[in-house]
């Protein structure tokens, strides 16, 4: 069980690197040449990027939480989290590559209502994950 807790944990700080170093204009490439490279961000990946890294975000937090031993109370939390991951990076990303427009902004309030809307339901999922209510 130990092996498999000091795996997780180098996977999780992997994960974590790969999301926060497009940031910065490097990419972690971990199949075909193995290494680190330039990230080639531009108007058409921007989002891919931007999705990529709070993905691996999202899941670097699952496996950090599951190293704790703290499981989440909700089916909403995944989507709670990818959404909050989203909210850091998308500023970050556009500051980083592209100036601030108005469609940025957009997405930015409307991932910003999202989050509010998820974090409710999650409060209110997790009073009743334990209840025979299926």
């Amino acid at each position: 069980m130990r092996v498999f807790r000091v795996a997780l944990l180098i996977l999780t700080l992997l994960m974590l690197s790969m999301a926060c170093l497009p940031i910065f204009g490097l990419d972690l490439v971990l199949f075909g040449r193995v290494g680190l490279e330039t990230a080639r961000v531009d108007d058409t990946n921007i989002h891919l990027f931007m999705v990529r890294s709070a993905a691996f975000a999202t899941l670097a937090t699952f496996a950090f939480n599951f190293l704790r031993r703290r499981r989440p109370l909700s089916s909403v939390a995944p989507l709670l989290f990818f959404c909050s991951w989203t909210l850091i990076f998308q500023p970050a990303f556009v500051l980083a590559y592209q100036e601030v427009t108005i469609q940025h902004i957009m997405f930015y309030l409307f991932t910003l209502v999202l989050v509010l809307i998820l974090y409710r339901e999650n409060k209110n999922e997790a009073k009743t994950i334990f209840v025979n209510e299926w």
